[in-house]
């Protein structure tokens, strides 16, 4: 319930944001984006689950931001129109190079399913129900991660996780030009050895300045606005598991996400079942 208050707040203030846009810089108009992690693993129990396909269906088609048999532990292929918001000085496309897929703002229905099935993950104790959404024109995160270990799944295996990412301009740095702009979103079922995830703290020192968030299991730590450097970013679960280790550079100006996923169950979760996605969402 915190996690569904935080983000309608933060797209309601983006929507105020939008609304007030009237230059070059604003989001197009119209068009939202959508990426889908998939971090679903199928099996009897945790112990013995692998990573596993999933169609992903919006308004009932598995084209356009949907997407049929996307295996896991990823990220969905990118195919999103032009740049994201703001002016840039490549060419590249960087919303198609984040994975996130065009999407026209509005109310949209979504369906998740194990690929070539036609069994929804999203459940009740009552049976199958469609998420709708109202979509603004901005850029979103589809989080579908959890362990399936029955047919139909079991409704709180995978449940809906919709996250509102920030394609906006980070702060001011008082050393001049733009700060840049983190968050971490948590995949990672198997962060614990129940398969039941767990909340993750990420650490991002670098120097004399050290800067940490937590991300709760299939939602987003929220922002934070670090000065460009290089930073050792660590990963802990449960405060004492590291999950992960490295070296990160973040440029004036760069907006990016940090995605966690397992890639594996471990009865010591730590590296070796964890990979860590690095996506330059925007660039100011």
């Amino acid at each position: 319930m915190n996690m569904v208050r935080r983000e309608f707040a933060f797209v309601m203030a983006l929507g105020a944001t939008l609304s007030a846009c009237q230059d070059t810089t604003s989001v197009t108009v119209g068009i939202g984006r959508l990426r889908v992690v998939n971090s679903v693993f199928q099996g009897t129990h945790a112990a013995g689950a692998l990573p596993g396909a999933v169609d992903v269906l919006v308004d009932s088609a598995m084209d356009g931001a949907g997407l049929a048999g996307l295996p896991g532990p990823a990220l969905s292929p990118g195919a999103a129109s032009g740049q994201g918001a703001g002016a840039h000085a490549g060419a590249a496309a960087l919303f198609t190079a984040a994975g996130y897929r065009d999407l026209p703002s509005g109310v949209h229905g979504f369906v998740a399913r194990v690929s070539g099935t036609t069994s929804s993950f999203f459940r009740t104790g009552a049976g199958e129900y469609v998420p709708k959404q109202f979509m603004f024109p901005l850029p979103y995160t589809f989080v579908l991660a959890g362990v399936d270990t029955t047919n139909p799944p079991d409704p709180g295996a995978v449940p809906w996780a919709m996250i509102a990412d920030d394609p906006f301009p980070p702060p001011a740095d008082p050393a001049g030009g733009l700060t840049a702009r983190v968050q971490v979103i948590n995949a990672a079922p198997m962060a614990d050895p129940s398969g039941g995830g767990a909340d993750i703290t990420a650490i991002f020192a670098g120097g004399s300045v050290s800067d940490t968030v937590t991300a709760s299991y299939r939602s987003s730590s929220g922002y934070i606005n670090p000065q460009a450097g290089t930073y050792t970013l660590t990963l802990t679960a449960s405060d004492t598991l590291v999950l992960y280790s490295g070296t990160v550079t973040l440029a004036k100006g760069e907006v990016r996400t940090f995605i966690v996923l397992s890639t594996a169950y471990a009865t010591t979760p730590g590296p070796g079942n964890t990979k860590v996605t690095n996506l330059l969402d925007n660039q100011w």
